[in-house]
C-alpha cells in the first residue's frame, strides 16, 4: 500500500512562518517504512507553485492508496478540507485520513459533514497508520473515527505508547533539509554557529499538568511518556553527524519534568562534544528549574527558551489557571536566568480569562515591568474546544462572536491574532478589556531587546 503524507500549509495570516520540518508525518513515515509500507512527504509549506497542482501530480506520479494530511490547529483545517476534496477529484479509490488536534476534537462533525476525509485518528498515529494501511477491521483500530454503512462510528482512544524508543528516529531521508532554509541571520547565536533553521525534537510526550486554556492532553494523552536521554542525544548526534546540523528546537510540552533525565540529556550532549544551539519555545516549566538545571542547559547549547508565567495574579495564575506557581519563584528564576549573559529569555502571558478583573490585569502589567526579560509577549486567551476554560464559557454563556456549531470547521481563533477577544470576564466590560489591550502593546513595543 502507498501512502502520501501531506504537511497542509500554514495559514497566510500566521506570522512569524518559521517552518519546521513536519515531525509528526516524519515519524508516521519512519513507522510505515519500518513494517515495508512505500511512504512519501509532501510539505506544502517548502513547495513552489500552486498547492492543488502540486498534490494533483504527486498523486499521479505517486499512485498513493492512502494520502494522510496533518491538520494540527484550527487554522489549518480550511486548507485541508480543500486538499482532501483534491485528492477525491483525481482518484476516488485513495482513501484521506486526517489527523491532529483539532480532528480529534471533531471527529463526527467532520466525517458528517465532510464526504472527502474517510478517517480521522485521534491522538499519537504511529499504531492506527501502521494498522490501516494493513487492513486491520475498523471497529479494532485504536483511536479511529470512520463511516460505516454511512453512520460515524468513533474508537475513543484508550492506549498510548509507552515506550517511546520502540519508534523509530524520524524518516529524515523523505525530506530535504535544504528545503527548510531561511535567512536566519537575525537569529540569537551566541557561538555563531551556521543556522539555516531549526530541526525540532520531540523527547517525551503529554503533560500531566491541567491548565485550564491547554487541551493537548486531550490528543497525546493523560500521563507524561519519554524517550531515554541516550536515544534523544541519538537522535542530535545522527543529524550532527549526517546533515552537519546545529541548531535545534525541543518541542516538548515540559521537557524539564524530570530533573535527573534532563540532566542526564544535557551530560551526553557534552560528553559527545556536540558542539550545538538549542531553544525550547513552547515554554518552561518554572517550579522544575533551579541553577543546577540552568547550568547544564546552558552549558549543553541552550540560547533561547521561554518561560510559562500566564499571569502576574497570583489568583488566576494559581487558582483560575492552575499553574500552583508561587510569585517567589518565578522572581528567584527571572533572576537566576539574568546570571546568564549569552540567554535570550522569553515569558509568556495570558489575558481576558473569566475572572480577568482591571486589579489582575494590572498585576500582569506590573510583573511584566518588573521582569524585564527580554521578550515577554501577551496573548488574548483564545477559548479552545477541549479545555475547562471553553467548558466554563459555555456554562455561564460567557462566548461573544464565537458561533460554536461553526467551530469544527472555523479558523476564526487563529485568523484572530491577537486583536479579538472571545470571552467576556465577568467583572470587566468588554471595551476596558480592548483598552488594557492596546496599553499591553504599547509596553510590549517599548521593551523590545
Amino acid at each position: 500500500m502507498r501512502t502520501l503524507l501531506v504537511n497542509s500549509p500554514t495559514p497566510k495570516f500566521i506570522v512569524n512562518k518559521d517552518y519546521y520540518m513536519p515531525s509528526s508525518l516524519l515519524y508516521l513515515a519512519a513507522v510505515l517504512k519500518q513494517v515495508g509500507e512505500d511512504v512519501e512527504i509532501l510539505d506544502m509549506n517548502v513547495v513552489k507553485g500552486l498547492y492543488e497542482e502540486i498534490l494533483v501530480e504527486r498523486i499521479h506520479t505517486f499512485q498513493p492508496s492512502l494520502v494522510g494530511i496533518g491538520c494540527l490547529f484550527c487554522g489549518q483545517f480550511p486548507m485541508v478540507l480543500s486538499l482532501s476534496e483534491k485528492v477525491k477529484e483525481c482518484s476516488k479509490e485513495c482513501k484521506v485520513a486526517i489527523g491532529g488536534i483539532h480532528p480529534t476534537t471533531y471527529p463526527t462533525e467532520i466525517l458528517t459533514n465532510c464526504p472527502s476525509i474517510d478517517f480521522v485518528v485521534l491522538g499519537e498515529g504511529e499504531t492506527a497508520i501502521i494498522q490501516l494501511t494493513k487492513g486491520y477491521d475498523l471497529n479494532k483500530i485504536d483511536g479511529l473515527a470512520y463511516r460505516n454503512n454511512g453512520r460515524v462510528e468513533v474508537n475513543q482512544k484508550t492506549s498510548f505508547i509507552h515506550n517511546l524508543d520502540a519508534i523509530p528516529l524520524p524518516a529524515y531521508d523523505l525530506v530535504n533539509p535544504e528545503d527548510y532554509y531561511q535567512d536566519t541571520s537575525h537569529w540569537h547565536n551566541p557561538k555563531g554557529l551556521p543556522i539555516g533553521m531549526s530541526i525540532p525534537i520531540i523527547s517525551s510526550r503529554s503533560c500531566p499538568n491541567r491548565c485550564n486554556f491547554c487541551s493537548m492532553f486531550t490528543v497525546m494523552g493523560p500521563a507524561w511518556r519519554y524517550r531515554s536521554p541516550e536515544n534523544v542525544v541519538n537522535e542530535i548526534e545522527y543529524l550532527y553527524n549526517n546533515y552537519n546540523h546545529r541548531h535545534f528546537s525541543f518541542m516538548d510540552d515540559n521537557i524539564t519534568l524530570n530533573k535527573h533525565r534532563i540532566m542526564e540529556i544535557c551530560n551526553l550532549i557534552t560528553e559527545r562534544s556536540l558542539n550545538i544551539q538549542f531553544e525550547l519555545p513552547n515554554g518552561l516549566s518554572i517550579k522544575t528549574l533551579d541553577r543546577e538545571v540552568l547550568d547544564a542547559l546552558i552549558t549543553a547549547g541552550l540560547t533561547r527558551a521561554a518561560l510559562g508565567i500566564e499571569s502576574g495574579s497570583d489568583y488566576i495564575r494559581n487558582v483560575v489557571i492552575g499553574k500552583r506557581l508561587p510569585r517567589e519563584k518565578i522572581l528567584e528564576v527571572v533572576r537566576l536566568t539574568k546570571e546568564y549573559k549569552q540567554f535570550y529569555v522569553k515569558a509568556f502571558f495570558i489575558i481576558g480569562m473569566p475572572e480577568d478583573t482591571k486589579e489582575t490585569l494590572t498585576e500582569t502589567y506590573d510583573m511584566i515591568e518588573e521582569i524585564d526579560v527580554d521578550m515577554p509577549q501577551v496573548f488574548n486567551l483564545l477559548p479552545f474546544p477541549g479545555t475547562k476554560v471553553f467548558e466554563q464559557a459555555m456554562r455561564d454563556n460567557l462566548l461573544i462572536n464565537v458561533s460554536t456549531p461553526d467551530l469544527w470547521k472555523s479558523d476564526m481563533f487563529y485568523g484572530s491574532g491577537n486583536k479579538q477577544f472571545f470571552i467576556k470576564p465577568y467583572e470587566m466590560e468588554l471595551e476596558d478589556l480592548y483598552e488594557f489591550r492596546d496599553k499591553f502593546d504599547k509596553l510590549l513595543e517599548g521593551v523590545k531587546k
